[in-house]
């Protein structure tokens, strides 16, 4: 039995009915060529079920301390039902991609029972064109979007001939667990608040025109009360794309991203009729998790907050592109400064105004913090399997919370960009034209970028 580090209760305490703080990464296969699509998931989900050796980041459950009934503590549920946890289920109509991302939105909403581990593995059959789909589904307290995706991209092989893959739950028999790593105590970020690194770095901020502060962002539809109902719309792009723009405009192709979701946001709250006089600010969740650091692998979170003002006051893609390279890389270059405790020390500060949101449900602040988060969790970049079913395409899906009514979230695979957005389905109606505003923005960026 251990504490729960405070970083990860904060998911847990935030919780309410119609908040749930969950994460879903969304993966779609295809078959070995030789096989029954039906006998073949049938097989796959029997293995499932018959992968009962768990890691102990699922093996474990929240739980009050009897000496001390505020603490959090996690602790081992013994034994793990694993058929409760790995559900099999097929698509409704004709099992198009449209169906299945419906149900997912559906799964988001749903909240996971905190009397078991913390996750779910669906598992949908009957998709179109012979596929099935897998969603991953655990909760915030236990992983953010870095430790979740090793789970599950550790779990696949780039060799489509290799059979003995293991489900992402399963401990792997030839590689030895390392030791749990004692998290840095937050009993320490009192001290380090204090620092003269991280009093100079929210100074640096204030000063610097390419950087922004806490409670700079214009009231918007993105912060507002949140319900139970969710949707979720998701589409890609060739990577090579964002290369091209990047190259040409001299940034990284994270910064083309955040382009493009700024151009895309614009589009689309102007499409509705919210869009705010000033620029929207988003928060971009930054890993900390370095090597050498105390951080325990694939398990927990471990990351700091840069803002970032998105450019949507202004419709010139490549003058919106230029600042967004100078602030992310303004921000890099302070964080890179820093010890881990004292990037999550001033991200702390910058997420304040969010943090108090989510544990009141007080949506209705002064200010806010920033209007959404917008993450980058990077894949690989080339095809992966499962026993011989090659992943064709893996979709993000991550939490809102209170007062932040959409996320962004994209994830590199092979050669394609995904964008994944999770919104309040009340809060912002027909979410999926972000992805036909998306679109237009990167065509947008290509044009002013040409030579």
């Amino acid at each position: 039995m251990t504490n729960i580090a405070v970083g990860d209760a904060m998911f847990l305490l935030g919780e309410a009915a119609g908040r749930p703080a969950q994460v879903i990464t969304l993966q779609l296969y295809r078959p070995p060529v030789d096989a029954d699509p039906d006998e073949w998931v049938a097989d796959y989900f029997q293995h499932l079920l018959a992968s009962d050796d768990l890691k102990r980041v699922f093996r474990r459950r929240p739980a009050r301390s009897a000496v001390s009934p505020s603490t959090l503590r996690w602790i081992d549920d013994e034994p793990v039902e694993i058929d409760h946890h790995v559900r099999r289920s097929a698509l409704p109509g004709q099992g198009r991609v449209r169906e299945l991302l419906e149900a997912v939105s559906v799964q988001h909403g749903m909240p996971l029972d905190r009397r078991r581990p913390l996750w779910e593995f669906h598992v949908f059959e009957r998709l179109e064109g012979g596929r099935f789909a897998t969603a991953f589904k655990t909760h915030h307290a236990i992983a953010d979007g870095m430790s979740l995706a090793k789970h599950v991209l550790g779990s696949l092989s780039p060799d489509p001939e290799k059979r003995d893959c293991l489900p992402p739950w399963a401990v792997d028999p030839n590689v030895i667990q390392s030791p749990r790593k004692p998290r840095p105590s937050e009993s320490r970020l009192a001290p380090v608040l204090r620092s003269a690194s991280v009093v100079r770095s929210l100074v640096d901020m204030a000063r610097d025109d390419s950087s922004r502060v806490p409670f700079e962002a214009p009231p918007s539809p993105l912060n507002v009360k949140v319900g139970g109902a969710r949707r979720f719309a998701g589409d890609q792009w060739q990577v090579e794309r964002l290369k091209a723009v990047a190259r040409a405009a001299g940034c990284t192709v994270n910064d083309v991203g955040l382009a493009m979701a700024g151009g895309a946001l614009r589009a689309y709250l102007d499409e509705i009729g919210t869009l705010p006089d000033r620029s929207l600010i988003a928060m971009v969740p930054v890993s900390v998790r370095r090597e050498g650091s105390d951080f325990a692998d694939g398990e927990g979170n471990a990351f700091g907050a840069m803002l970032c003002d998105l450019g949507t006051a202004g419709d010139d893609p490549a003058v919106r592109l230029g600042s967004i390279h100078a602030q992310t890389k303004a921000a890099k270059d302070r964080f890179g400064a820093m010890s881990p405790a004292e990037v999550i020390a001033v991200s702390k500060l910058i997420m304040g105004g969010a943090i108090i949101s989510s544990l009141t449900g007080i949506s209705a602040l002064p200010r806010h913090p920033f209007n959404l988060i917008i993450s980058n969790v990077p894949a690989t970049n080339v095809p992966l399997y499962s026993n011989g079913a090659r992943m064709t395409d893996i979709y993000p899906v991550s939490m809102i919370s209170e007062a932040q009514a959409m996320n962004i979230t994209l994830t590199r695979y092979d050669d394609l960009m995904t964008f994944g957005i999770v919104g309040d389905r009340r809060a912002l109606p027909h979410l999926q034209r972000m992805l036909i505003h998306l679109d237009e923005a990167l065509t947008a960026l290509e044009k002013a970028t040409a030579t």
